[in-house]
């Protein structure tokens, strides 16, 4: 590899992969408090939508008081994050020797909790962020986790989460260029869109 080729040095092109990485794994951990707060959705049913579809909660643990409660997709996407993440921590934290939050055992009932836990989540995994890659056995548990992710986000339509300023169009000249993951098949795939002219970069 030469610079007269205009080709990266082996540094070079470590250094670029591990930044996307990190701009990916990054996207990711960003989405949480959106995606674990499908749970007590209430319930805006339409007429013919069967009793069946809906259970009634009590008072108590976040859930408004004799309104139907949605006990479906939604929620079930958001718990299986929640899972996932709290697998995630405990082998993040002992590989790092560092203390996790210990998340509660399942999703809590109420919303505000839940995103609440997200964020610390957040904050935990965004910190140790540039020590993680130095061990490749979190990959699996990593990828599991993201998988999840990106399926809740598309399906409950959540709000996107970009903590990366927008890039610059190379059609319209506005800095409007997005960075989204969406699944592929054989995982994340990188999407960027200019948000005001709607051109898609190539390659992207």
């Amino acid at each position: 590899m030469n610079d007269v080729e205009g080709l990266l040095t082996e540094d070079e092109a470590a250094e670029r992969g591990y930044q996307e990485w990190k701009a990916q794994y990054l996207w990711h951990v960003d989405q949480l408090p959106n995606v674990v707060q499908a749970v007590g959705t209430v319930a805006m049913a339409p007429q013919m939508l069967r009793a069946a579809q809906l259970r009634e909660r009590v008072s108590g643990g976040g859930f408004i008081d004799n309104m139907p409660v949605v006990d479906g997709p939604e929620s079930k996407y958001a718990a299986a994050v929640w899972h996932s993440l709290r697998a995630y921590l405990t082998v993040a934290s002992s590989r790092l020797g560092v203390e996790a939050p210990a998340l509660p055992a399942s999703l809590p009932d109420d919303v505000d909790t839940a995103r609440r836990w997200a964020f610390i989540a957040n904050e935990w995994m965004a910190a140790w962020v540039d020590h993680l890659l130095a061990w490749p056995d979190l990959a699996a548990a990593e990828g599991e986790l993201f998988r999840l992710i990106r399926r809740a986000h598309t399906r409950l339509e959540t709000g996107t989460v970009r903590r990366a300023r927008p890039e610059s169009c190379e059609l319209c000249g506005e800095d409007a260029v997005t960075v989204d993951w969406t699944d592929g098949p054989d995982g994340a795939v990188l999407v960027k869109a200019c948000q005001s002219c709607h051109h898609r970069p190539a390659g992207a």
